[in-house]
């Protein structure tokens, strides 16, 4: 009922003010997988953690920033997928594509793994300046053993690119770009960690033979 009166609403506004109300544009950050390097993993799983994002981008308005002190979004230009889910998916997927470790998978409280690697999305946002626009990503990551709860890797990853077209799907192009290098600059580090670790322990009955 309440969406009806809503909908006839919006309808007598548009009738009375002779306007349209503006069609709402979806988009989704375009992530290209890298292509699958082959390699020795090593002997260890990991558990890729949802994203942790800030509360401004926990919904799907794309954020933008007039001022170094001001937050706001677009209300007709939305996320189809927010961001923290299509983040988890594309890093979980590049870690496996890389064969960084022998078992890569998304973490569900559940299946026992030696590694949990905890991500944040700190930045994804449109900076709006007196004569350019620029979009800002910036993502933070950290590596826990999972028996200990010990933090044995940390790192972050920044971008900062212009936007040339004055329309949201150039905005939304550059976050793209900077998400998949920033995505990169994560799994370097990530590679580093997992380079070096300690080949497996040996079984205590192999050794004893």
């Amino acid at each position: 009922m309440r969406r009806i009166c809503l909908a006839v609403g919006l309808a007598v506004m548009a009738g009375c003010g002779g306007s349209k109300i503006p069609r709402t544009h979806y988009y989704l950050l375009d992530v290209p997988a890298p292509a699958p390097r082959p390699r020795d993993p090593a002997p260890y799983t990991l558990a890729v953690m949802p994203f942790k994002v800030p509360d401004q981008l926990e919904q799907d308005r794309i954020v933008y920033r007039p001022s170094g002190v001001e937050l706001d979004f677009y209300e007709y230009h939305r996320w189809a997928q927010r961001p923290g889910p299509t983040l988890t998916e594309a890093l979980a997927s590049r870690l496996r594509s890389q064969n960084l470790f022998s078992g890569v998978s998304i973490y569900d409280g559940h299946t026992k793994t030696d590694y949990v690697l905890r991500p944040r999305l700190e930045r994804l946002e449109e900076v709006d300046a007196s004569s350019s626009v620029t979009v800002r990503v910036e993502l933070g990551a950290e590596i826990v053993e999972a028996k200990t709860n010990r933090i044995v890797w940390s790192g972050s990853a920044t971008h900062s690119g212009p936007v040339t077209a004055g329309e949201v799907r150039a905005v939304v192009e550059e976050m793209s770009r900077g998400v998949d290098a920033c995505l990169g600059q994560i799994t370097t580090g990530v590679d580093g960690f997992a380079k070096a670790l300690p080949p497996a322990p040996v079984p205590a009955s192999a050794g004893s033979r």
